[in-house]
């Protein structure tokens, strides 16, 4: 069997080295800092096919720059100049027509069916991880507030979308979530939709691995990538190369770094997010909900309210904002039945991070370049936990020399 030298102990890239070691092949996981804890840290944690769209969609650049100056935008656009920048937002523009968006809702929903399947697998076969089969509720101040979702849901329907979807008045949702107050009016709740703790299936991946003869190195950094007579070899700072027979790169904004020496392209901007976690308010929120109006990701975990949201796309500094965590927490205040139940340290400025962000929304996942052996699996965008055991399937199909059609819409040369 292949040796496949994972780059990127994110969920991504732990999912593919699981899915490669099932598949009988060394692996080898090559990490910077420590697994789960970068850009996966700060994740709703939530696969969810109902939600698992583009957000390359018609609309959405006037919104992105409508909002571009606003410093409490839920989605922005920073301009800057650039030449990669507007080549990117050129692709990013074009993938947000009608017919790009309804072919990303296909190629999507393709991923996220699979994703189910494949977290299904990783419990049996003894990965543990905190996971919650509750399904999704979508909650508004006003029915215009749920006319995205409506328009989405026809196109997933359409697809033979396997989950339920029920719509409720305000009374209706707070029946099946009493945390939820009296300014909620409309809902839709999902049936389909899991949520996971990122850093538990992190976690867990991790543990599989190393215990099921897969090698996981924490704390080192790849520096660069050639050919070798086995494949490929990696350079290490501060250690011996590695080499392998493929090379899967699950890096991130880091990709663009390894690869650009080697003449390949990797259209990925960052994309600035923010969350936050506190104690549970009163009454405890129980499902996983989605904010319409300032589009935030609410997760109730063990250890207590996940709060994510924002798209910043093109900011520069990576840093927590108090200014933001609060915004998290009193935009959320505003959907509560017990608004000042909900509560966190004033010291705590949350999390925030970079996503891998592509111009039409979908992952790259493929060869990159001309010479085999050298895949890409990044740029999952705000997708990374939904994708993640999907990517992992589809990298283990392409190790062993197969390129299934539900995978190619992800090729990373689909620009030209």
């Amino acid at each position: 069997m292949s040796t496949v030298i994972v780059i990127g102990g994110g969920v991504v890239g732990l999912s593919v080295a699981y899915a490669c070691r099932v598949a009988g092949h060394e692996v080898v996981v090559i990490e910077a800092g420590r697994c789960g804890r970068g850009a996966s840290a700060g994740n709703t944690g939530w696969v969810s096919p109902s939600l698992g769209t583009p957000l390359a969609a018609p609309g959405i650049v006037g919104t992105g720059i409508r909002s571009a100056l606003d410093p409490e935008g839920a989605l922005s656009i920073r301009p800057q100049l650039d030449v990669e920048w507007v080549r990117w937002l050129w692709r990013f523009t074009r993938a947000s027509g009608s017919e790009p968006f309804r072919r990303g809702i296909a190629a999507l929903l393709e991923m996220t069916r699979r994703s189910l399947t494949g977290l299904d697998d990783m419990r049996a076969s003894g990965v543990r991880f905190e996971e919650h089969a509750d399904g999704l509720l979508a909650v508004a101040q006003n029915a215009d507030g749920l006319h995205w979702f409506d328009l989405v849901f026809d196109e997933l329907r359409a697809l033979g979308f396997e989950g339920g979807l029920e719509r409720l008045d305000g009374d209706g949702a707070r029946a099946v979530e009493p945390a939820l107050g009296p300014a909620v009016r409309v809902a839709t709740r999902t049936t389909i939709d899991r949520h996971v703790d990122p850093t538990s299936l992190a976690d867990g991946l991790a543990a599989w691995l190393t215990d099921n003869g897969a090698e996981v190195r924490e704390h080192v950094r790849a520096t660069r990538l050639s050919p070798s007579a086995s494949g490929w070899a990696v350079a290490l700072d501060g250690g011996d190369p590695v080499e392998g027979s493929h090379v899967v790169l699950c890096t991130a904004l880091t990709t663009q770094r390894l690869v650009r020496p080697l003449g390949v392209d990797v259209p990925i901007l960052a994309a600035k997010g923010y969350s936050i976690t506190v104690p549970m308010p009163e009454p405890a929120v129980g499902l996983p909900l989605y904010l319409c109006e300032p589009k935030l990701g609410l997760s109730p975990l063990q250890r207590g309210l996940r709060i994510a949201g924002f798209f910043e796309i093109g900011a520069r500094d990576g840093s927590p904002s108090a200014r933001r965590a609060r915004q998290l927490i009193g935009e959320t205040r505003a959907f509560l039945a017990r608004p000042d139940s909900l509560s966190a340290d004033p010291s705590d400025t949350g999390w925030a991070g970079f996503r891998p962000s592509t111009p039409d929304s979908l992952p790259l996942i493929g060869p990159a370049g001309p010479r085999s052996g050298l895949l890409l699996a990044t740029g999952h965008g705000m997708l990374g936990i939904t994708l993640a055991p999907a990517t992992g399937m589809a990298v283990a199909e392409l190790v062993a020399g197969r390129a299934p059609a539900w995978v190619e819409p992800f090729h990373p040369g689909r620009w030209g």
